[in-house]
């Protein structure tokens, strides 16, 4: 492996792999693992930048980092496999070391990953689905916008991307809030006015994969691209970066852009949005679930608080967002990009210390100390939560603080 940029840009020899690691905190950094043909620096690059933002607008003590395997679509299970494996061992050093840790992504599934891991010479163990904690903050955020507008029911949806996220997701839409009329895979992109039947898009999905959309009964087929301006009221982008770009946000119809996926908008793209009065809420804010409602599911929180603690607090930070973007005239990536800055290095796993004496001890792994760890880091990032939705409210621009 070649290091370019010290700590931010690494490549494998061969060319089919590269890390970004685009911060460090607490000796550690995260971010999944993207797998395309045609994965470049530069993406990865803003997907890693996007992981830091994430994490320190929510709390999380770790650096953001983003890595990408570049992969032919055409790839046979053991090229794929051979593949991982060969990435894996090329990033074994900074795995075993702690400095980044791989997470599942596009295209990397948990078997794949724990592929990479073994080849890195680190066992995983049992993998959290992070899509469906992602599936929560995503439906909380459109929740609180339609909190603060006058927003008719049913709300038209377009999906661009009908991925795992997208399945969880219409599972927590109801047909009598929600028409989903425009849906978008890799294969192509249907479109219905009257909106399609959730169950039957999930079955077709599981049946077909993305070939899905071809078979969808009574859709017009219309171009990829098209999902992105379909008449709407909430745009759900899913798929690559900057797929919302300068010639697509002109024409742009919906009220409110609610992403799964990260950095969707070029910056043009962004400014535009904004000026036409769509209101354009950041990917690392609508994906957030997917760090912070993991995390506290792993450290010991039921699914049922986990989903009190994003209808309530989360919520209410989506809710302030908006509110304070609006009072300044400013957009709400704005606004939550210059949090996330003034939150830098306030990120501190306040039972780090405690527990490196115990490990130090022979005593990390008793399962009190485990437990008690865990509630510690729970404690944390609903504390954070707490704090950042005054943050919010609290903002004024330009004075260095919030």
């Amino acid at each position: 492996m070649k290091v370019r940029n010290p700590l931010l840009v690494m490549e494998t020899g061969d060319g089919k792999g590269l890390v970004v690691i685009d911060s460090i905190v607490d000796g550690t950094s995260s971010g999944g693992v993207r797998i395309t043909e045609d994965i470049t620096v530069d993406e990865v690059k803003a997907l890693a930048r996007e992981m830091s933002l994430k994490y320190s607008l929510f709390g999380l003590p770790r650096g953001g980092a983003k890595s990408g395997i570049r992969m032919s679509s055409g790839a046979s299970a053991e090229e794929k496999r051979r593949l991982l494996r060969s990435f894996g061992g090329c990033i074994a050093p900074i795995v075993r070391a702690g400095i980044y840790y791989p997470g599942t992504d596009m295209n990397c599934s948990a078997d794949d990953l724990k592929t990479i891991y073994k080849a890195a010479g680190v066992s995983l163990g049992r993998l959290t689905d992070t899509a469906y904690f992602t599936a929560i903050s995503v439906d909380y955020a459109i929740r609180a916008w339609q909190g603060l507008v006058a927003a008719g029911k049913p709300l038209t949806v377009a999906v661009e991307g009908f991925g795992a996220v997208a399945s969880h997701l219409f599972t927590r839409l109801p047909s009598d809030n929600y028409r989903i009329t425009a849906i978008s895979t890799i294969k192509g992109a249907a479109f219905n006015e009257k909106g399609f039947a959730t169950e039957r898009l999930l079955s077709l999905r599981n049946e077909f994969g993305d070939d899905m959309v071809t078979k969808i009964p009574d859709a017009r087929k219309i171009e990829k691209k098209e999902v992105l301006t379909a008449p709407v009221d909430v745009l759900i982008p899913s798929a690559r970066t900057w797929t919302i770009d300068e010639e697509v946000a002109p024409s742009v119809k919906a009220r409110i852009v609610a992403p799964i996926a990260n950095v969707p908008y070029t910056e043009e793209a962004a400014e535009l949005l904004h000026a036409k009065g769509v209101i354009s809420l950041p990917g690392f804010v609508t994906n957030a679930g997917g760090v912070f409602a993991s995390s506290l599911f792993e450290n010991g929180v039921n699914l049922a608080n986990v989903e009190t603690i994003c209808a309530t607090l989360y919520k209410a930070v989506v809710s302030d967002l908006l509110r304070k973007s609006k009072e300044l005239g400013i957009s709400p990536l704005k606004l939550a990009e210059s949090v996330a800055t003034r939150r830098t290095g306030a990120r501190k796993d306040r039972s780090h210390d405690f527990y490196s004496r115990m490990a130090r001890a022979g005593l990390a792994n008793l399962p009190l100390l485990r437990k008690l760890r865990g509630g510690a880091r729970a404690r944390n990032i609903i504390d954070s939560l707490k704090t950042l939705s005054a943050e919010m409210s609290n903002y004024q621009e330009g004075t260095g603080a919030s």
